[in-house]
């Protein structure tokens, strides 16, 4: 009798487990490397990364980080099926376009300069001639939406290069999030002085999914994330990556 319940035991445990392995799969997310928020690297995926790649994991599925230029990553997600991309900001241009499926972050975004500190929209119009911003980035159509002269947006490619292009003084400011533009500079000019200004905006950071999206799946990921706010998760996140090792 006790070899038969060990039997069945054992039986039902296998088929629970096949089960939960056909449920299981692997999802696309676009992202960018934009540390600190995000990195290319499953296992030190940045702040919004590891909330996302924990939420996912939490639910017995894997993701599959992708990186394409960050406006062709919005379309490709916009117009896909099941698709994610993070972190994206939610801005009124891009709400009608993607499935809003959590919230992760606040984020502050500045001024940084190597020679004048930049406090408001209004200064950075009247004193700049070329302010360095993310192609495709929020900070792009933030700009134009404040009515900025279109010969002081300069895009850049999202990363190390908008740095140098301000140490090298070819471009006035960068206009980026905060903690991206320290983490850039401290990297690459750690005894260079960064002028960071006061935070001129700020945005909300989500994970975000194609409109053709299975609701279920947006469902138990949304609340998944909101679990890891509520156990801390997301707050010991941010520490790690903020503060200085």
């Amino acid at each position: 009798m006790l070899l038969l319940f060990l039997f069945l035991f054992l039986f039902l445990l296998l088929t629970i487990l096949q089960i939960n392995k056909l449920h299981a799969n692997t999802y696309t997310v676009y992202s960018i490397n934009a540390p600190p928020l995000t990195m290319l690297n499953p296992r030190q995926a940045g702040i919004v990364g590891d909330v996302v790649i924990e939420a996912f994991s939490r639910l017995g599925h894997k993701v599959s980080l992708q990186e394409v230029p960050w406006k062709r990553a919005q379309r490709i997600t916009s117009e896909g099926e099941n698709l994610f991309i993070m972190p994206l900001a939610l801005l009124p241009s891009r709400e009608n376009h993607f499935t809003w499926v959590a919230y992760i972050m606040d984020l502050e975004r500045s001024f940084a300069t190597t020679h004048l500190r930049i406090d408001s929209y209004q200064q950075a119009k009247e004193q700049l001639n070329k302010i360095g911003v993310g192609q495709g980035s929020a900070q792009t159509q933030i700009l134009q939406d404040k009515l900025f002269d279109s010969s002081q947006i300069v895009e850049l490619k999202i990363g190390p290069a908008s740095a140098k292009m301000l140490q090298l003084g070819r471009i006035d400011a960068w206009f980026n999030g905060t903690p991206e533009s320290i983490w850039y500079w401290n990297q690459q000019f750690p005894k260079q002085p960064l002028i960071i200004g006061d935070p001129v905006a700020t945005n909300l950071l989500f994970l975000a999914a194609s409109k053709n999206s299975d609701p279920e799946l947006v469902q138990q990921i949304s609340i998944q994330i909101q679990q890891l706010h509520d156990e801390g998760f997301v707050e010991k996140t941010k520490q790690h990556y903020l503060t200085p090792q």
